[in-house]
């Protein structure tokens, strides 16, 4: 184990007795640290930190408070579709892999090579374990998410979770023109494929502490994403000044990752950006002053940035040039494309092969998180995860003006995540970032709450209004 496991894992016991705040931020910060496995890979394969971080603060709700665990994941009125979805996915885990044995040809979620017939493996384990930490998270957050408090937590532990993704490319890009990458080996000990040498045009691919370029890419947009359409949600000085700078960093950590999701997540983010702006001021009642600040200001970004591209020396146009050929539009010729393209054309023929009934969850690799869930779970799991997001997407009213446009945020946050995903997603497990946007969506469409309030089951609630 490296020095880092070891800081790590003393964080881990502290955070079993310290308040539930400090593993908020842990929860948030800990996607940082991707390229480190807390185990010996040969002892249990590699324990993301996330996922243990994410059961602690299941744990630590949910210890005293079981019965709103089960009141919230399996009423239909609130969170049922996806605790249904998680008993659904454990047992095609451990179903669909035995019945279907030798009829499927597929690639295996932890093969490496040739295509194989669909067997049970140690993944349906791993992966049910991963898919159900997910939705307990999004139960967490649709329980204490009611609570006021708790969501100033969680953006602060958000912002400081960017910063520290932010602090990692800058740590990686300092050391690396310095030549000493071999400083940020103890943060890459997970047995992953790493790549966090490469070039591309040129250009070093930055990594930070993650496995390699297309994580560390993905995960800034994604996180760049957040703050962009939950700013205004942020109070004072965090608004005005921290997360516009985070921004900005992170930004520019997309762009040297050279990552082609992480591009094509920051073109969904642009292009979002410039829809909601152009709804804003199409359906605006009156030019108000906070209207036309936004006007003029993008208006001021638009030329300055015409400025500067055009004021580039020639040959930093023909390198950007070439970098964005390379990244995006020379893609599809290299050897990883082919490779992962044939991953999801395997997980497309075996949905189809099944009848739409699945494989089993851990049972099939894809490089497209979608198929990955629909050849994992068929049918039933669309359709239980589909009518979830419509109902949190469209059918919830929100009690103030405030939870309306956090709740909206949270929503549009969400859609450059699915681009990237849509053509890097290797697992079907949605996501803690996923599920716990989700959750807080589901709790904001709540009545506020206190914290204590949000984790109690109300048993003498009936009893308190006879009276």
């Amino acid at each position: 184990m490296t020095w880092p496991v070891f800081v790590l894992w003393a964080l881990l016991l502290l955070s079993l007795f310290a308040p539930r705040w400090f593993i908020l931020y842990f929860l948030m910060t800990s996607g940082v640290f991707g390229g480190l496995s807390l185990l010996q890979p040969g002892i249990a394969g590699n324990v993301p930190l996330t996922t243990i971080c994410a059961a602690i603060l299941i744990f630590k709700t949910f210890r005293k408070n079981l019965r709103s665990l089960l009141n919230i994941a399996f009423d239909l009125r609130k969170l049922g579709l996806l605790g249904i979805l998680g008993l659904y996915a454990v047992a095609s885990a451990f179903i669909y892999p035995r019945l279907l044995a030798g009829t499927v040809l597929l690639y295996p979620e932890n093969g490496v090579g040739a295509v194989q017939f669909l067997a049970p493996t140690s993944s349906n384990i791993t992966q049910s374990i991963y898919m159900l930490t997910s939705i307990g998270i999004a139960m967490v957050f649709g329980v204490s998410g009611q609570s006021p408090e708790f969501r100033r937590q969680f953006l602060s532990a958000t912002l400081f979770g960017a910063a520290a993704l932010l602090a990692s490319g800058i740590i990686d890009v300092g050391l690396g023109n310095a030549g000493r990458e071999d400083l940020l080996a103890p943060f890459h000990n997970a047995a992953y494929g790493l790549l966090d040498d490469t070039y591309i045009a040129g250009q070093r691919r930055v990594v930070g502490f993650l496995p390699e370029a297309s994580a560390f890419g993905s995960a800034c947009c994604g996180s760049l994403a957040f703050l962009v359409f939950n700013r205004g949600s942020f109070d004072g000085a965090a608004r005005r000044w921290v997360v516009p700078i985070v921004s900005i960093g992170l930004a520019a950590m997309v762009y040297l990752s050279t990552s082609s999701s992480g591009y094509l997540g920051g073109i969904a983010l642009l292009l979002l950006m410039a829809g909601t702006f152009a709804t804003e001021f199409i359906f605006a009642k009156q030019m108000t002053q906070t209207t036309l600040t936004r006007i003029l200001a993008a208006i001021g970004i638009l030329l300055a940035v015409a400025v500067i591209v055009a004021s580039l020396p020639h040959d930093l146009l023909d390198h950007l040039r070439l970098l964005f050929d390379t990244v995006l539009f020379d893609k599809s010729a290299s050897s990883s494309f082919i490779e992962r393209n044939s991953w999801t054309q395997a997980g497309i023929a075996a949905f189809w092969q099944t009848d739409g009934v699945g494989v089993g969850v851990g049972s099939i690799r894809t490089s497209n998180w979608p198929v990955d869930f629909a050849a994992s779970t068929g049918v039933i799991g669309i359709a239980l995860l589909g009518g979830f997001a419509i109902r949190m997407f469209c059918t919830l009213s929100f009690p103030d003006a405030a939870a309306g446009r956090f709740a909206t945020g949270l929503k549009l946050a969400l859609v450059p995540g699915l681009v990237m995903s849509a053509v890097a997603g290797t697992t079907p497990d949605p996501g803690i970032g996923m599920m716990l946007c989700f959750g807080l969506i589901y709790a904001l469409a709540q009545k506020p709450v206190s914290e204590e309030l949000s984790i109690q089951t109300r048993r003498d609630a009936p009893a308190q209004a006879r009276a």
